[in-house]
């Protein structure tokens, strides 16, 4: 397991950790409290040789692929500030596998391929685009588009149950050290992207 690696959360209070973790609570809240919908993900990969460093940098490339193939899906044209405030939103993280409830067992891939690294995340979305259906069924439908490459499989699943609770699970490897500050990675349109500008005016206020 990759548990010794160097991150900038070591140098990151617990206090610190806890109000970045809440705010992105709130953030999600502000997209949901408007009718967007959420989502947690987990995505799992095909072996990926190198260093970890190597392999969190494969992973978020495969993750921008997946995002980048989202978006051309939900409007017609991803670079016109007229469909731009229909795109999704998202954040992942590196993670781990965690301890099972009684009963429940990883499998043995998930625990050995890539030492059981994998990212975990939540996606925003509406259905005031092309994608009208929910996203878990989207990508049922579409599995052949995202698992590719990499990508060993995709689980999602949209939030029904308390959201802080969701966001504090996407978060468990940042308060557990095991990745960084560094390694959270946010997903949004740029150039005049309303989503995107907030996510990343946040961002700016919010790690400062």
């Amino acid at each position: 397991m990759f548990r010794n690696s160097f991150n900038d959360c070591h140098y990151v209070s617990s206090d610190e950790l806890r109000k970045i973790i809440d705010s992105w609570t709130c953030f999600i809240k502000q997209f949901t409290n408007d009718g967007w919908d959420a989502y947690l993900v987990s995505v799992l990969f095909h072996r990926i040789a190198g260093p970890i460093e190597t392999k969190k940098t494969q992973m978020n490339q495969e993750i921008e692929r997946v995002y980048n193939r989202l978006g051309t899906r939900m409007v017609k044209d991803t670079w016109s500030p007229k469909w731009t405030h229909y795109l999704p939103i998202g954040v992942f993280l590196p993670d781990f596998p965690v301890p099972k409830r009684k009963g429940e067992k990883s499998s043995i891939e998930d625990v050995s391929i890539n030492d059981g690294l994998h990212k975990g995340g939540i996606i925003l979305a509406n259905k005031w685009g092309r994608v009208r259906e929910g996203l878990e069924r989207h990508f049922g439908h579409e599995k052949e588009v995202y698992q590719t490459g990499k990508i060993r499989n995709i689980n999602i699943a949209p939030i029904t149950h308390d959201l802080g609770d969701a966001v504090d699970y996407t978060f468990k490897s940042l308060k557990r050290r095991t990745c960084g500050l560094n390694d959270v990675q946010v997903l949004s349109w740029g150039g005049s992207a309303p989503a995107a500008e907030a996510t990343r005016r946040w961002m700016m206020r919010a790690f400062s």
